[in-house]
């Protein structure tokens, strides 16, 4: 049996010489890519990591990341994806979670190092590229020859840890299986016709799941290419775009709005991007007109990190006649919306959506409990609060967590979103609840503004013809920084209600010692 090495053994064979990898500073063409996981491999077996054991990678986006998951795909460790935007506390609550046997890294994350160090001890830390002083080097573990063939892997076998973006608490580690990986891959190249020819490119850190998994781990089975970046430039994907042949970006649509900002983005040439896929929020109509106008279909999809990050997808061409809506579960994948007794809801009700198949997880890392809780009779239980229409096509209509009762009516900040975030002056928009006296709860709106003037009356006025009184929002925050997200890209709606009832906590107390 054999896992998702497998990939770059024969793409190594068949194209050694076409690219897999391009990066600044170097990339890898199929060749490389699987003599560097077949180095790498070697080498982790030499420093004693066996199968079962946990790699952690914490690491700016290189071609390292693939090796080194190629190379734990090889041998039958697990790699843990590292959030680089993690506190030195946070890292430690998921290294120590994981009890990684081994980390790799680069110079950049040497300020955190040493709640590693305390885990993992110094000697099984390897850096890419110049290692600090004292530190080990990823190429000392080059020089133990070449691992060619896998180490009794199987299909079931875990591949990766990957810990959720915590949006409603702490993180859990989902163990996605090499199965889990054919899955998913299965599922894009499926529906998105991905072959060989086809070029990404990732500008978001690898580490999330929608970046390391369902949009990376595709290209590796397809033997496509992915062009790697460190951070957004809209300018410079535009180039990538132009000079690199990209056929295939995944984005969130903030993402999107910026891109479309850009003073060049009118006359840039995009008649090569084949495929725009779009997740963690809907997709604003405005948006879809844009680029539908630029020649650019975006394909929206819905995905979690216990189901391997992609489940479902509407295609380009159903965007503008199904707006807001998610599409079909993809190839290999189960979908079905239920009430609160597990009844199958009818068209058009409101229930929760839950997944089958083969991109849901094996189970959380250590956690019977969160798992038994989230699979149930074989579906992954996703809390997301969805409908599906007659044709059998999905909408998300909120988070079960996020769902606001006002004045016992339900509202979902969801519908209020897709409404405001059309206001031409919205960057970026989320609702929440807050507690009220009268209500019950009642929706806030906490809006990224081009605009500082903007005031909760032009909100309200905009929204009239679409939201009915109870839906409105009843306050405005106006942030003058991006809305916190995690590492799917979802915005973390606890931190912004926290900030809300932090402020009004403090507003209360100093109203009540003035009326003292």
């Amino acid at each position: 049996m054999t896992g998702i090495s497998a990939w770059a053994r024969h793409w190594a064979r068949f194209g050694a010489d076409r690219p897999a990898l391009l990066a600044d500073g170097g990339g890898r063409t199929w060749g490389e890519l699987e003599r560097g996981c077949a180095e790498i491999a070697a080498g982790l077996v030499a420093e004693g990591v066996v199968k079962g054991d946990r790699v952690g990678g914490l690491m700016r986006n290189a071609p390292e990341h693939f090796e080194v998951v190629l190379a734990c795909a090889r041998i039958g460790a697990i790699f843990v994806p590292l959030n680089p935007l993690l506190t030195g506390p946070e890292l430690r609550d998921v290294a120590d979670d994981a009890e990684l046997a081994a980390v790799v890294t680069d110079p950049d994350f040497v300020p955190v190092l040493p709640v590693l160090e305390e885990l993992v001890g110094g000697a099984r830390i390897f850096f890419v590229g110049e290692p600090p002083e004292g530190g080990r080097g990823l190429d000392e573990l080059r020089r133990h020859g070449l691992l060619t063939e896998d180490l009794d892997v199987h299909p079931e076998d875990p591949l990766m840890i990957c810990y959720t973006s915590g949006t409603t608490g702490k993180a859990k580690g989902a163990v996605l299986t090499h199965a889990n990986m054919e899955g998913v891959a299965a599922s894009a190249i499926t529906v998105d016709a991905l072959g060989f020819h086809d070029r990404a490119i990732v500008t978001v850190p690898l580490a999330f799941t929608g970046a390391g998994v369902s949009f990376a781990i595709p290209f590796l089975r397809c033997g496509g290419s992915i062009v790697i970046r460190n951070e957004f430039d809209p300018a410079r994907l535009l180039d990538d775009i132009e000079t690199l042949g990209v056929s295939f970006i995944g984005v969130v649509p903030v993402i999107l709005e910026r891109l479309a900002a850009e003073p060049r983005f009118a006359e840039a040439d995009l008649t090569g991007l084949r495929v725009a896929k779009v997740g963690g929020a809907a997709v604003p109509e405005h948006l879809l007109r844009l680029y539908h106008s630029r020649g650019v279909g975006l394909v929206n999809a819905y995905g979690l990190t216990e189901g391997s990050g992609l489940n479902l997808e509407l295609q380009a061409h159903e965007a503008l006649r199904r707006p807001g809506s998610v599409g079909l579960p993809l190839w290999g994948q189960e979908a079905k919306v239920v009430d609160g007794l597990g009844r199958p809801c009818a068209p058009g009700e409101a229930g929760e959506l839950l997944l089958g198949g083969t991109c849901v997880l094996k189970e959380y890392w250590r956690n019977p409990s969160a798992t038994a809780a989230t699979i149930r009779d074989g579906w992954l239980h996703t809390g997301d609060l969805a409908t599906v229409d007659e044709d059998g096509y999905f909408r998300i209509v909120d988070r079960s967590k996020d769902l606001i009762i006002s004045g016992g009516l339900n509202v979902y900040p969801a519908e209020i979103e897709s409404v405001l975030a059309q206001h031409p002056d919205v960057l970026e928009v989320a609702v929440v609840g807050v507690p009220d006296e009268r209500w019950g709860e009642t929706p806030v709106a906490c809006v990224v503004s081009s605009n500082p003037g903007l005031d909760i009356e032009a909100l309200t006025a905009y929204a009239a013809g679409s939201l009915a009184t109870y839906k409105r929002p009843r306050r405005l925050e106006l942030r003058d920084q991006p809305l916190p997200r995690g590492m799917s890209g979802k915005i973390l709606k606890r931190e912004l209600r926290a900030d809300l009832l932090a402020a009004d906590a403090v507003t209360a107390a100093a109203t009540t010692g003035a009326g003292a």
